[in-house]
C-alpha cells in the first residue's frame, strides 16, 4: 500500500514544480499586449490583480468595467534518449477569462473586484507513448477572486490592499505500465481552496514618470478530498492498487514581489518596465496524508523538492497611433524554478522568452475593444531518469515547448 502511494508523489511533483510556467498569461488583453509589465501602468484596470495600489488613482465619479476571455495552447515535443522516437503532445486548449470592476466611494477611497484564472494547463500525451507510466493526461484549473480597497493618499500617491480567495481543481491519469493490459490505469483528482493578500503602492514623480511596487502573498490550496482510483488491475495486486483510496495534500502557489516603472517618452509613446521575484523556495517538501485502507493504517508520505526562487523581467510599449487606436507591444523573460532532476512530462517548464502584441480601439470615449496575442518559447531541456530517486517519476529524453496565448475583451466606463 505504501508503494502504491509513493507512486502518487510524482503526480503532484509535476504539478507544483512547474507553476512558474503554468500561469495562463497576464489577466487582461491590454496588459497582455504590454508583455505583462503593468505594476506602474494606469491605463487599464486589469492592473488591479498585479498592483492594488493602482486602484486609488482611478478614484473619480466613473464606474469602470473590463472583461474578456483568454485561450492558451501549449505544445510540447519529446525525443526519447534511448529510442530517439519523437512524441508530440495532443492539441488541447486551456480556456480562461477575467472580470474587473472599480468605483469610487469618496474622493479618497475606491473599491474594486478582480475575478481571474491565473494558473492552469491541460497536458495530454498519446495513450501509448513511452512515458505513459508517468502521465497520459493532466489538467489544472484555478479561479481567483480579489475584492480590493484603494486609498488616494494625495495627488501623487495611492495605496491598495486586496483579499484573495483561490479555488483549484486538479485531475490526472496514467498507465500502470507493470501490466500488459493497456486498460490498467490510475486516475487522481482533488480540489481545494486557500486565501492570501495582495498589497501595493503607486506613485508619480512628475507628469511623465510613475512607479509601482506590490506584494502578493503565497496561496496554500488545501486539498482535503483527494481520490485515487485504479482500473484493470489483476486481482492478485488489488491490495497494492485498490480500486479507490483517499488522500489529503496541499498545493502551494508562490508569493510574488513586483516592482515597475512607467515612463512617458513622448506624448504618444509610453514605456513600462517590470521586475518580479516569485517565491518558489517555499516548496521544500511535499506531504501526502493517506487515509487508512483495509489493513494499512493512515500514514504520511513526504519527499524533498528543493525548488528555487525565480526572476522575471518584462518590458512593454504603448503607442497612440490615432485618437481611437492604441498599439501595444511587449517582451518578457521568465526564469524557471525547476532543477533538471525534477523535470517532468506532467508539465514541462523551462526558461522562457516571450513576445506579445495587442491593440485597443475606442468605439466611443467610454467603450473600447481590446485584443492581444503572445508567443512563449521555452529553452531545450533534457531529463534523465534516476533509478535512485524512485519518488521522482520520469522518462529520459529531451523536451521542447512553445505556448500560444490570445485574449479578447472590452473596457467600459459609465
Amino acid at each position: 500500500m505504501r508503494l502504491r502511494f509513493l507512486s502518487l508523489v510524482p503526480v503532484f511533483f509535476g504539478l507544483t514544480a512547474s507553476a512558474g510556467g503554468f500561469d495562463t498569461g497576464p489577466q487582461g488583453a491590454r496588459v497582455m499586449g504590454l508583455g505583462g509589465a503593468s505594476t506602474a501602468y494606469i491605463n487599464s484596470i486589469a492592473g488591479l490583480s498585479t498592483n492594488p495600489g493602482l486602484l486609488g488613482a482611478w478614484g473619480d465619479s466613473l464606474i469602470r468595467v473590463s472583461l474578456g476571455g483568454i485561450g492558451q495552447i501549449r505544445r510540447a515535443s519529446f525525443v526519447g534518449q534511448d529510442t530517439y522516437r519523437r512524441t508530440d503532445q495532443e492539441l488541447t486548449i486551456q480556456p480562461g477569462g477575467y472580470f474587473y470592476a472599480t468605483g469610487a466611494v469618496s474622493k479618497r477611497v475606491s473599491i474594486g473586484l478582480a475575478l481571474t484564472t491565473p494558473y492552469g494547463y491541460h497536458t495530454k500525451w498519446p495513450n501509448g507513448w513511452e512515458g505513459r507510466s508517468v502521465v497520459q493526461e493532466s489538467q489544472l484549473n484555478t479561479y481567483f477572486a480579489q475584492p480590493t480597497v484603494g486609498f488616494r493618499l494625495n495627488d501623487n500617491f495611492s495605496a491598495g490592499v486586496g483579499f484573495v480567495y483561490a479555488y483549484g481543481k486538479y485531475s490526472q491519469r496514467r498507465a500502470l505500465g507493470q501490466y500488459d493490459d493497456p486498460a490498467a490505469q490510475s486516475q487522481f483528482s482533488s480540489s481545494g481552496s486557500g486565501y492570501g493578500v495582495n498589497v501595493g503602492l503607486y506613485g508619480r514623480t512628475g507628469d511623465n514618470l510613475a512607479f509601482g511596487i506590490s506584494y502578493r502573498s503565497g496561496v496554500q490550496l488545501k486539498m482535503n478530498n483527494g481520490t485515487a482510483t485504479s482500473t484493470g488491475v489483476p486481482a492478485r495486486d488489488a491490495a497494492l492498487n485498490p480500486a479507490s483510496s483517499s488522500f489529503k495534500t496541499q498545493l502551494n502557489l508562490p508569493s510574488t514581489l513586483s516592482v515597475g516603472i512607467a515612463d512617458r517618452i513622448t506624448k504618444k509613446l509610453l514605456l513600462t518596465f517590470d521586475f518580479a521575484l516569485s517565491g518558489w523556495s517555499t516548496l521544500d517538501s511535499l506531504k501526502l496524508d493517506v487515509a487508512a485502507n483495509g489493513s494499512t493504517p493512515a500514514h504520511r508520505v513526504s519527499t524533498a523538492r528543493r525548488y528555487e526562487d525565480a526572476l522575471a523581467f518584462r518590458v512593454g510599449a504603448e503607442y497612440q497611433a490615432s485618437p481611437k487606436l492604441t498599439i501595444l507591444g511587449g517582451f518578457h523573460y521568465d526564469e524557471t524554478p525547476i532543477r533538471d532532476e525534477y523535470i517532468s512530462p506532467e508539465f514541462i517548464d523551462a526558461n522562457r522568452i516571450c513576445a506579445s502584441a495587442g491593440l485597443s480601439y475606442q468605439l466611443s470615449s467610454r467603450f473600447a475593444l481590446e485584443a492581444a496575442y503572445a508567443f512563449d518559447y521555452g529553452q531545450l531541456r533534457t531529463a534523465r531518469a534516476n533509478q535512485q530517486m524512485e519518488q521522482v517519476a520520469n522518462v529520459s529524453g529531451t523536451y521542447r515547448t512553445a505556448t500560444h496565448t490570445a485574449s479578447v475583451g472590452v473596457a467600459v466606463a459609465f
